[in-house]
């Protein structure tokens, strides 16, 4: 397929720095750039989060019907629309996962933490065999670092606090949540990739939670990445990420004509403009395409 070739070539021209893996699922071709390099998640963290919840949920810790309710005090600023709700709904487990990863909600992601436990979600990406995927903190704590603030937990105070730095731009960074260290939500390109590759062909989880997992990935609401340039009526089934200079997006592009499937993970670091990080993901998406059905 000489996706090597065309993923250097986007890359040649781009501004910031880019990992990128590629897998077809059904040939197990390969290719990729800074693959096994560290790269800050951003909201991809997501994808191990709705792996380890569905892992439980096959155990029976949780039911996808179980509600959870919303509480005033624990709200989490950033993208997504719970922050904005009362105080008392109650949303199903699955209503979460579906905003966590649709909407990118941050609330949700980190009511879904608290209920699979933090540590439990790295310690599954290590059972399953995946070492260079680290997530040592909640969304709340990413969000603090990003405006120099170190509030452990969330609260009124700490949430205005938030808002007031992020209008204003009055704080001063103590921590780069960009850096390629262990201490921030990290993965390789390579790693990532081989999580999306296990639960596209059932080989983790139920066969239930796997097509539930790709099902509300194809739900996504953000789609000025991986599926930008790609034909019309092309299914991708993927979740991005933004935070400071990192722009990124990761997932399952579903190819015509009995062509199969191709598992993309694009990170990146240090972008200065973010539609042009978008573009480039884009580009990376097509080229490969392009190249999975016959070089067109």
């Amino acid at each position: 397929m000489k996706w090597q070739q065309v993923i250097d070539e986007v890359l040649q021209e781009a501004q910031g720095e880019f990992g990128v893996a590629v897998t077809h699922l059904e040939s197990g071709e390969t290719a990729g750039h800074q693959a096994d390099q560290l790269f800050q998640m951003a909201s991809v963290f997501k994808i191990p989060i709705i792996v380890t919840l569905m892992r439980d949920v096959d155990a029976g810790k949780f039911r996808l019907d179980q509600r959870v309710t919303l509480r005033y005090e624990e709200r989490v600023p950033g993208s997504g629309v719970l922050q904005e709700l009362d105080s008392g709904a109650a949303l199903t487990v699955k209503d979460l996962a579906m905003l966590m990863t649709i909407v990118s909600d941050n609330y949700a992601t980190d009511m879904l933490i608290n209920l699979v436990g933090l540590e439990n979600i790295e310690a599954h990406m290590r059972e399953l065999g995946l070492r260079n995927i680290y997530l040592p903190q909640t969304t709340w704590q990413l969000l603090n670092r990003c405006v120099g603030m170190e509030e452990p937990s969330p609260s009124p105070a700490g949430f205005a606090e938030f808002e007031r730095r992020e209008e204003t731009g009055d704080y001063e960074l103590m921590f780069d949540v960009g850096e390629p260290t262990t201490a921030n939500n990290v993965a390789s390109p390579a790693d990532l990739n081989r999580l999306l590759t296990m639960v596209a062909k059932k080989e983790i989880l139920s066969e239930a939670s796997c097509d539930l997992i790709l099902d509300i990935l194809r739900r996504q609401q953000y789609n000025s990445r991986l599926p930008l340039l790609l034909p019309e009526g092309t299914k991708v089934a993927h979740k991005t990420g933004t935070v400071n200079g990192v722009v990124n997006d990761a997932g399952i592009i579903y190819l015509p004509d009995g062509r199969g499937s191709i598992a993309i993970t694009v990170l990146s670091r240090n972008v200065a403009e973010k539609q042009a990080a978008e573009r480039t993901i884009a580009q990376v998406a097509r080229a490969v395409y392009d190249q999975a059905m016959g070089g067109v």
